[in-house]
């Protein structure tokens, strides 16, 4: 280096002279690179849009909904079908109507029917110049669809001598597709979509046919001419092949000043970018060639590239004073490259940790007591933060401020069982509804053991366990480390599981124990009125009750000997409905029901009622209604005695003869 240092001193002229000369070498070594380099890549983002703008080409004619509709038409369409094959037997408006509903729905300047024969069978036309009756099997886009094949066909449009695209799908005989069409149905528009696309998007673009002729392009003047050289054979071929009408009938056309190749070219002075791609309409000559030009001198102009040069240059001329900062830039490097290694020892960090927190996720998820999630809780707090005890509290109820020890890790007997809110600083927190993080050195609360000895915690953490504004427990852990250390907010994620899972498990006990009292007290109404009714089996008269809508709703077995009837024939029925009784008894007993039910009164009387060994039995009939818990008509329920069966004493038949309805 001290060496070097002297030879720059002696001999300072001419290094200063090499440092010139080298500099303007690289200045002419940048320009020649920053010319090829930007050129080429004009080219490539050219050669891009060229194949953008040629699939939208593709997408708008032979891909868009004009060809969708004419090659579904030419499947499905009856009439077309019937006029391609045969001609239609008298004038269908159908079939023209169906036409102009193409051409009007796409703009169509014609929608055409071709027979097998090349005829025009039915034609529509914008403007009313008829083709019916035309010749068009020497069309390409005639056979085309004869293969089965569908086509769009640039060509110029014999009926009205203008550039035309015609949009042309095989008819079918029946309606599937086949190898071959019957006939075509072809729709003719105009080159307009094309020609919008040409235009504007490129310094100029035209549209080449696979012989070479330009069919469309941006620049008026070039419209007609042709791509390379143009040979006697090669002029009769395009003539022979009519698709550009009289075009080239009196003059040769003129050549194209540019070739239809990825390169760089120039003419009128100018330096262009040109991009092809290629356009394949499914024509039988070959796909057609799409061409865009790009002046460079608009995208990659030589001040750019002199500028580039020069501060190549100056960039080189100040190598030496950069070569001082070498050794700081590498600095910051290293540097750099530490804080990176950090950056990802953090991010792989924080990856272990969400996978493990997915795991708890998963243990809490599956554990089928309270016991067992704080458990599995403490043992996860123990692998994600290395707590080395832990006791875990849950709420006794709902609305109890008493909490219950569900689960200790590490501990000693001298953890307490229960615990009140507000009690200690662990039940503090159920108050404050606060995580606290404390430096425990010092203080005594805890005393961590092992086999070899004992030692004081770091920090103690303390942390509610909250769901829905709910405190549902507590959390106590004790770690070694020092409070500044603690990743709290990790530690409240391990929580926020926890409260998820114990809150789920949780409603699942008291949703278990409502379950149970309501098994309960379902059981202990069955027993119920499985007693009522064996009391009312027992009674050895007729007893029924009925609802508040006077349907019975029970009755005893003395009531199904006396009428010789079951009960499930009879639940759910009214009076009305009892066969054995007359039917004028029928409608007074029931209007009797309802009035004593509404009114809860009670009706005694003396009552002549055929039972079931047929013969009419005097009874004393009584019937009283009876309200509901909450003061609404409930139902009635009546008995009788049979007279009959039983002496009659005077005092009894003076009280049968007064017997009377008791309001």
């Amino acid at each position: 280096m001290n060496q070097l240092a002297a030879w720059l001193s002696n001999y300072a002229r001419w290094a200063w002279g090499a440092m010139a000369l080298t500099g303007c070498v690289v200045a002419a070594l940048v320009w020649t690179a920053d010319t090829h380099f930007r050129s080429q890549q004009r080219i490539t983002q050219l050669q891009y849009e060229a194949r953008r703008s040629a699939i939208e080409v593709v997408g708008s004619t032979l891909n868009g909904n004009l060809m969708g509709s004419v090659t579904l038409l030419g499947l499905i369409d009856n009439d077309i079908k019937q006029d391609a094959q045969n001609g239609l037997l008298s004038v269908n408006a159908t079939i023209d109507s169906t036409l102009m509903a193409i051409g009007a729905a796409f703009d169509a300047e014609g929608v055409l029917v071709v027979s097998s024969d090349g005829l025009v069978k039915t034609a529509w036309d914008r403007v009313g110049k008829s083709s019916t009756g035309l010749d068009v099997k020497f069309r390409p886009y005639y056979q085309m669809a004869m293969q089965g094949k569908t086509n769009v066909y640039a060509a110029i449009s014999l009926a009205r001598g203008e550039r035309a695209l015609y949009f042309a799908a095989p008819i079918y005989s029946e309606r599937a597709k086949a190898n071959s069409g019957v006939g075509a149905l072809v729709a003719r528009t105009s080159l307009e979509r094309v020609d919008k696309l040409l235009h504007g998007r490129f310094d100029a673009a035209l549209l080449l046919s696979p012989q070479g002729v330009v069919f469309a392009s941006s620049q008026a003047d070039w419209i007609g001419r042709l791509e390379g050289v143009a040979t006697p054979q090669r002029i009769k071929a395009i003539r022979d092949l009519k698709q550009f009408g009289a075009l080239f009938d009196k003059n040769d056309p003129e050549r194209l000043p540019v070739a239809a190749r990825d390169d760089l070219q120039e003419f009128d002075g100018h330096r262009y970018a040109v991009a092809t791609a290629e356009v394949d309409w499914r024509d039988p000559a070959g796909p057609w060639k799409l061409v865009v030009l790009e002046d460079l001198a608009k995208t990659a102009s030589m001040q750019s590239t002199a500028l580039r040069s020069l501060g190549s240059a100056v960039l080189f001329w100040l190598l030496a004073w950069m070569a001082m900062h070498l050794f700081k830039g590498r600095h910051a490097q290293t540097m750099a490259a530490a804080q990176l290694q950090s950056l990802a020892s953090e991010q792989e960090r924080q990856l272990k940790f969400r996978t493990q927190l997915g795991g708890a996720m998963v243990r809490l998820q599956q554990s089928h007591s309270i016991s067992d999630m704080c458990t599995t809780f403490l043992s996860d707090a123990h692998a994600l933060f290395g707590t080395l005890q832990g006791v875990v509290y849950t709420r006794t109820s709902e609305d109890s401020t008493d909490f219950t020890l569900q689960a200790s890790f590490a501990c000693d007997g001298a953890v307490s069982s229960t615990l009140q809110a507000g009690e200690g600083l662990l039940g503090q927190c159920a108050i404050e509804r606060k995580t606290r993080v404390m430096d425990a050195v010092g203080d005594g609360y805890w005393t961590i053991r092992s086999g070899l000895g004992s030692a004081t915690p770091g920090t103690l953490v303390m942390a509610p366990v909250i769901r829905n504004e709910h405190v549902l427990g507590l959390v106590e852990i004790a770690l070694l480390d020092v409070p500044q250390s603690f990743p709290r907010e990790s530690f409240e994620e391990l929580i926020h599981l926890l409260a998820l899972n114990l809150q789920i498990l949780l409603r699942a006990d008291q949703t278990r124990q409502l379950l149970e009292q309501a098994q309960a007290i379902r059981q202990t109404n069955v027993d119920q009125l499985h007693l009522q009714q064996t009391l009312i089996d027992t009674i050895p008269y007729p007893v029924f009750y009925k609802g508040a809508d006077a349907r019975f709703l029970g009755f005893n077995r003395a009531y199904e000997q006396a009428f010789g009837v079951e009960r499930s024939d009879l639940i759910g029925k009214s009076v009305m409905d009892l066969d054995y009784l007359p039917l004028a008894d029928r409608e007074a007993y029931q209007a009797e029901d309802l009035a004593t039910i509404a009114g809860t009164g009670a009706v005694c009387k003396p009552m002549p009622i055929p039972f079931a060994d047929g013969l009419v039995h005097n009874t004393l009939y009584y019937v009283a209604g009876f309200r509901n818990a909450d003061g609404s008509p409930g139902g009635l329920v009546g008995t009788f005695s049979d007279l009959d069966a039983m002496p009659v004493t005077a005092s009894a038949q003076t009280e049968i003869a007064t017997a009377e309805v008791a309001p």
